[in-house]
């Protein structure tokens, strides 16, 4: 069990129970990583459509990952957080 901290809320979850957003290693292409495959920086949200609002409102992606969140990935995130 890997404990995680979500970038909006700063609840302490399993990080199986959180989205997972990464700045890959080699290539600082920006992914989302549900199977915590790759290496790099990454920020966890909450499934929660609020935590998902404060992030984005906040910039806490691009303070996190030290870089832009392409809309794509926004775009990805709402889709998740939707239901």
């Amino acid at each position: 069990m890997v404990l995680r901290k979500c970038i909006a809320c700063g609840e302490i979850r399993e990080s199986t129970e959180m989205i997972k957003v990464t700045r890959v290693h080699n290539t600082g292409e920006i992914v989302i990583n549900p199977d915590s495959r790759l290496f790099g920086r990454s920020a966890y949200l909450c499934y929660n459509k609020n935590c998902r609002l404060n992030a984005i409102k906040k910039r806490r992606f691009q303070k996190t990952l030290k870089k832009e969140i392409p809309f794509s990935i926004i775009e990805e995130i709402t889709k998740l957080t939707e239901n």
